[in-house]
This record gives structure tokens, C-alpha cells and sequence, in this order.
């Protein structure tokens, strides 16, 4: 009979860590006793790190530092909720992660793992640090680098107008839980979850546009060993996008995984064990 591996223990840790213009923003930390990796964690938008953490104790099982943070305006972090001013506050905010996961990480080899409006700032920060020597690439989850659906032009010219008049004003997303995964046990927990977000902003909707453009025209630019994963099914971002961007990427080192039916959230699907799986893999290799 062949003996299973012990599981690796880990402790959970939690606190408060300030962004460059001192803003609170909130951590939460899964160490094992001896890491063989650290992976940084950044969520989406609307989204925090609290519905991560069946992913983030998973990994954690399998011998990897887990990092993860809410930043600005999310979950338990401080700021306007779904709010910026500019999005070079979230490059700020993840610079704050970085350098604070670097400090725990000791001279261990450093991954971040994005998802969607979260893949997005991984995306933008990567292009200001092309050659990161400590760094073994990004897993980007259902990068959103474009919209899936095309929103009313009424509705884009207003975000437009009141980006300049009211640009902190909670506008509904209208989406819906099922459009984030086909896991019914899931919806229910983010319809009654306190800090998910329902709305956005008319300053973050046109910054967001700003820099979807920006990155999607430096595809090229884009250096790092990456593996990006994408729901077939995805309502909410583009995985035309993100073909579009992995087929002109400048990594030598890339991989496009594209789920058949699955949602947004391919980290909290009904067969998520698939995508913990491919994404375990992808980092094995390149330890």
C-alpha cells in the first residue's frame, strides 16, 4: 500500500499594512513552517480576500506562503468602496504587497496569482517591472482587459460626464451571482457576504477603460512567465481579449488554459479542483 504525504501545517496571520499614501489596508498571510514559494494573492474588483481562502489554504496545504490583501476601497481595507481617483493608486497599493511579501519571503521565489480586475493591476505593475529576478511569473485568472458585454453608449457617456462632475458616485454594476460561477452554494454565500460590492464608480469605470487600452496595446511588452486561465463561458470578461493578449504577449514562457463552461470565477466553479491543479502544476515547473 502506498503511504499519502503528510499534510503540511500552516498558521494564519492577519493584520493591517499602510499603501504609499498611508491608507489602511488589510492582509491575511498562510505560512507553512517551510515555504517553498510565495505566492501574492490580489482579487478582483468589487471582491476581497476573504472568498479566497478555500484557494488560499489549499496552496498553503501544498507547501506555498499564501499572501493576499484587499486593496483600496475593498473588503476590510480602507477608501471609498469601488473607488479611485486615479489607478495608479492600486499600483501604489500593490507595490505596499510586494515589498511586504518580499519581506516575508526571505529570498524565496515570488508569484502572483491575479484575478480579473486584479489580473488587471498585475498586468499594468508587470509592465513597469519587466525583469524581476526574484520573481517566477503571474497566473492571471480571468483577466479583465475587456468587457464581455457591450455597455449601453448612454450609459458609457454618462460615466464620461459625471468622472468629472460626481466622480465618487456608487452607480449598480448590475451583475448578477450567477454570472460569477455555476456554483449555486457560492452565489448564496456572495449575496449575503457584507462586503462584496454592488457598485462602481464613474472614476473608476474610465480609468479601468484607460488602462485596458494601455495594456492590451503593450501586449508586447509583457515579459514575464505567465499562465493564463480563462471560464469558455465567462460573462463578464473578454476571453477574446485574453486570447488576443496571450497570442501578442512577449513572454517566451506562456500558457493559455481556456475552461469550457465555466464562469468568471474559476477559482470558486463547481470543479475548481481542475484549475488548483493546473495552477500547482504551472508553479511546480518553474521552482
Amino acid at each position: 500500500m502506498t503511504s499519502q504525504p503528510s499534510p503540511v501545517v500552516f498558521t494564519e496571520q492577519s493584520g493591517f499594512f499602510k499603501a504609499p499614501d498611508h491608507l489602511r489596508l488589510y492582509w491575511r498571510s498562510f505560512i507553512p513552517y517551510r515555504p517553498r514559494a510565495a505566492i501574492g494573492l490580489i482579487h478582483g474588483y468589487a471582491d476581497h480576500s476573504g472568498r479566497y481562502l478555500p484557494t488560499l489554504r489549499r496552496f498553503a496545504g501544498l507547501g506555498f506562503a499564501m499572501h493576499a490583501f484587499d486593496y483600496r476601497g475593498h473588503g476590510q481595507s480602507d477608501g471609498r468602496r469601488g473607488h479611485c481617483d486615479h489607478f495608479s493608486d492600486y499600483l501604489g497599493d500593490l507595490q505596499a504587497f510586494v515589498d511586504r511579501v518580499r519581506g516575508e519571503a526571505r529570498g524565496q521565489k515570488l508569484f502572483l496569482f491575479g484575478h480579473s480586475h486584479g489580473s488587471l493591476i498585475s498586468l499594468r505593475w508587470a509592465l513597469d517591472h519587466p525583469e524581476l529576478p526574484d520573481f517566477g511569473g503571474a497566473i492571471l485568472s480571468g483577466p479583465y482587459l475587456k468587457l464581455a458585454l457591450t455597455p449601453p453608449r448612454l450609459k458609457v457617456l454618462g460615466a464620461q460626464v459625471m468622472g468629472k462632475v460626481i466622480p465618487w458616485l456608487p452607480v449598480p454594476t448590475g451583475l448578477s451571482m450567477d454570472m460569477l460561477t455555476r456554483d449555486v452554494e457560492v452565489q448564496k454565500a456572495t449575496e449575503r457576504d457584507p462586503l462584496y460590492n454592488r457598485n462602481a464608480t464613474p472614476r473608476w469605470f474610465n480609468e479601468c477603460n484607460r488602462v485596458q487600452e494601455e495594456v492590451l496595446a503593450r501586449a508586447a511588452d509583457f515579459k514575464w512567465p505567465a499562465l493564463f486561465l480563462h471560464g469558455g463561458a465567462d460573462p463578464i470578461a473578454s476571453v477574446d481579449a485574453t486570447r488576443d493578449f496571450y497570442a501578442r504577449a512577449g513572454s517566451a514562457d506562456k500558457q493559455l488554459i481556456v475552461y469550457e463552461g465555466f464562469k468568471h470565477e474559476v477559482l470558486n466553479e463547481t470543479e475548481h479542483e481542475r484549475v488548483w491543479t493546473d495552477a500547482a502544476a504551472w508553479i511546480e515547473k518553474r521552482l
